[in-house]
């Protein structure tokens, strides 16, 4: 086998590689989408993985403003964690269709989130689970997405040793 044989064939699997690199890379941290309908957040109870950004979306308008604040409404530090009112103290982000606010999470725990203007109505709660962690009985189940999301990494990961290995003994008759 020659010099440019063996460099040929190290550039291939460095190229492979990089590739699945480049596949994986964007399901590291994922955005996740909570509807904000009439005076409804949907679903009001997600599961998140440590590093995930959920994105709250008006999707159905009804002429009042929104927030989304950290919190219950009768806690002194309400909106300690997040607060959409920081970025628009008028609140006309979160009012029309479309409006929407994002927040990434990077520590693990329980966050309850609640609107400012409907308190009673519009309530929910946001459960970060740190890396390794999977949800138990006390968390819901992972949503339907990430599971296809996990399952299309592994299927590319299998192709990729698998094409690998062929190629490599392809290229190396015995």
């Amino acid at each position: 086998m020659t010099f440019v044989h063996r460099t040929w064939r190290l550039g291939l699997v460095a190229a492979t590689i990089l590739l699945a690199a480049a596949a994986i890379s964007p399901v590291l941290a994922a955005t996740i989408s909570v509807s904000i309908a009439d005076k409804q957040f949907d679903p009001p109870k997600i599961v998140v993985a440590q590093g995930d950004t959920v994105t709250w979306t008006v999707t159905k308008a009804i002429g009042e403003p929104h927030t989304v604040t950290s919190g219950k409404p009768a806690d002194a530090d309400k909106g300690a964690a997040f607060d959409s009112q920081t970025d628009d103290p008028d609140l006309a982000k979160l009012k029309e269709v479309g409006g929407a606010f994002s927040f990434t999470f990077e520590k693990a725990g329980t966050y309850e989130y609640f609107c400012v203007v409907h308190p009673v109505d519009m309530t929910g709660e946001v459960v970060v689970l740190a890396p390794g962690e999977s949800p138990g009985e006390a968390h819901e189940r992972i949503p339907v997405e990430r599971r296809l999301l996990g399952g299309g990494i592994l299927i590319l990961t299998l192709a990729v040793l698998f094409g690998g290995a062929w190629m490599f003994r392809r290229m190396n008759p015995a």
